[in-house]
């Protein structure tokens, strides 16, 4: 008995040791040193129905989706509202629900994923989970200065 309560406490310990450092990695950037340009014909993305060919002037924000995400909705209303007050970045929205090539392509492990992008639109920086909004205000502000 005294061994089953043991075992039951480590596994709580275990998993409450996941879960923070988990949501300790969740939601900040992870710079990419060698970045792989995106190819905006193979992602077929769109907005407001017409397909999108072009980067931002500063930035990109790529955000990866699927349709049982619940934060994913959120998280594009968060980079729309920063598209309209930065007149150099977009933000663009790819559902990957039946896209596997570009899950795989890109290691999408969790939506929403976000990768942040120059405006060549080489990859620079990685976000998985919910963004945190002072992360990618730093991030494009990066992206301004060069």
């Amino acid at each position: 008995m005294d061994n089953r309560i043991a075992m039951i406490g480590l596994l709580v310990l275990a998993a409450l040791a996941f879960g923070l450092f988990w949501k300790s990695r969740t939601g900040r950037a992870k710079l990419v040193r060698s970045g792989k340009q995106v190819d905006l014909s193979k992602l077929k993305a769109s907005k407001a129905g017409v397909p999108v060919s072009s980067f931002g002037q500063t930035a990109t924000l790529l955000q990866f989706s699927t349709e049982v995400c619940s934060i994913c909705a959120s998280t594009a209303r968060l980079y729309g509202e920063l598209e309209k007050s930065n007149p150099g970045l977009k933000h663009i929205e790819v559902d990957i629900t039946h896209r596997m090539d570009l899950a795989a392509h890109f290691s999408i492990m969790q939506t929403p994923t976000t990768l942040i992008l120059d405006k060549h639109g080489m990859v620079k920086a990685r976000i998985g989970g919910a963004p945190r909004q002072n992360v990618i205000t730093e991030e494009i502000r990066k992206l301004e200065n060069k």
